[in-house]
């Protein structure tokens, strides 16, 4: 009953398309990953401490979209979500095509946008839904985006097999891309002021 009555309150509302955008970026995130014991090999001719290299680069880049989350806030949050979601894309197809420096370096910067995505996502919804229901909206988001991992996974783990680990990487890439072009065909989306005017609720 907890679990219906968080989906109600978010029913009407922006969070159901940003609950859609992080649960597609954790499903592509995880194609990725699945591959990266094996792309990491090929790009360090197989130094399997490449695979390390890899993991610390995105996770490094993860922390500096944190980091940085406070000086970029200001900016549209569509406009935002759409130019930095393309550079990842952009970013990572240098990761699937380039030697193995180049491609561990690309592979962070490309990481940056995912830490600002979910501090500003998490900041909003936990300045705008009232107390009484933020366990429940955060628990609705948090599910539904973890779903997107084991399908990512299994997605993941057909193209590696079927073709090759880079060409995983670069079908991750590409998706980026067409995120940003989603966003970028949603009046909604596309318009979205910076993230401290973003109303969630149209009754806010």
């Amino acid at each position: 009953m907890d679990l219906k009555s968080g989906f109600n309150y978010i029913r009407n509302s922006l969070v159901p398309k940003m609950i859609f955008s992080i649960v597609f970026v954790n499903l592509v995130m995880a194609i990725m990953t699945t591959n990266m014991p094996a792309f990491s090999l090929i790009k360090g001719n197989g130094i399997e401490a490449a695979y390390g290299f890899y993991m610390a680069s995105m996770s490094l880049g993860i922390m500096i979209g944190t980091i940085i989350t406070p000086k970029v806030k200001h900016m549209d949050f569509g406009k935002l979500i759409i130019f930095s979601f393309i550079g990842t894309g952009i970013m990572w197809m240098g990761t699937a095509a380039l030697p193995f420096t180049a491609s561990i370096i690309l592979f962070c910067v490309g990481a940056i946008s995912m830490g600002i995505l979910n501090i500003l996502v998490f900041s909003s919804i936990q300045k705008q839904v009232e107390t009484e229901y933020i366990g429940r909206v955060i628990t609705v988001m948090t599910s539904t985006a973890a779903l997107g991992m084991p399908i990512g996974s299994l997605i993941g783990g057909v193209l590696g097999e079927t073709f090759t680990p880079e060409f995983a990487v670069m079908f991750c890439s590409i998706s980026m891309i067409i995120f940003s072009i989603y966003w970028l065909s949603s009046s909604v989306l596309r318009k979205l002021p910076d993230i401290d005017r973003v109303k969630l609720f149209k009754h806010k």
